[in-house]
């Protein structure tokens, strides 16, 4: 659904959108500093991947296994609970998303759905930043869909895990800086996530979530550091 060419009606130039990124839950969920790489207010506003590349737009997939509106009385305001074979995305759609907000009020969980969209940091009252997504386009998927999917994620994560110190050596150095680690531990979360798959579980499965949490712990706690490059700061702006 993205576009990686600029196009033209009638004389003005479109810009192009963002590519969406595949990502695992387990990484999104990781990806808690944001940045611009520009000071206009209208600039595209980035998260830095552990892996070490920016997202602007991501494409996720998983099981729906909760819907629920939480807004007031005037106003929908819906969050989505989508589970993916390493952990939880949460989906939020208001009168700003009519479209999205439109075909997740007709969800029925359990259904495997895809949502490509926005990641966006939110901070809690207790301090912790958390990772949700605002939806621009969402539809409901079959098993086999799903599959791909998973498949997709986990080669696009293992490529950014082998390249992005060469392909995007700011964003990985300044990954590295914000979360303390060089991200190559996601290699263990692709992996995972293709065996999860390969042995049937069910994703949205709470005890199989628990189980490759803990094991997700002990990938990153053998994940050797490696020294990255020091970003150049006046590129990349904190958000």
């Amino acid at each position: 659904m993205a576009t990686s060419n600029s196009q033209s009606q009638q004389g003005t130039t479109v810009p192009d959108r963002e590519v969406a990124k595949h990502v695992f839950a387990a990484e999104l969920n990781e990806a808690t500093y944001t940045f611009k790489t520009a000071q206009n207010e209208r600039a595209p506003v980035y998260v830095a991947l552990p892996t070490g590349e920016r997202a602007n737009r991501v494409c996720v997939m998983g099981t729906v296994t909760d819907v629920e509106d939480v807004g007031t009385d005037d106003q929908e305001y819906f969050r989505v609970r989508i589970v993916d074979p390493t952990g939880t995305f949460w989906v939020y759609a208001g009168q700003y998303q009519h479209e999205a907000l439109k075909r997740l009020k007709k969800i029925e969980p359990p259904e495997f759905l895809t949502v490509i969209g926005k990641p966006r940091t939110y901070k809690t009252d207790d301090g912790t930043i958390n990772v949700s997504l605002v939806p621009e386009d969402v539809g409901i998927v079959d098993v086999r869909t799903r599959d791909s999917w998973v498949f997709e994620a986990a080669r696009r994560t293992l490529e950014r895990v082998e390249s992005a110190r060469e392909t995007s050596p700011k964003v990985a150095a300044l990954a590295r800086e914000q979360y303390g680690h060089n991200g190559s531990y996601f290699a263990h979360v692709a992996a995972l996530a293709l065996q999860n798959l390969l042995d049937g579980d069910e994703s949205s499965s709470s005890d199989g979530e628990e189980t490759i949490e803990e094991r997700l712990e002990e990938a990153e706690a053998k994940d050797d550091d490696v020294d990255g490059e020091e970003p150049e700061q006046e590129t990349l702006i904190e958000d």
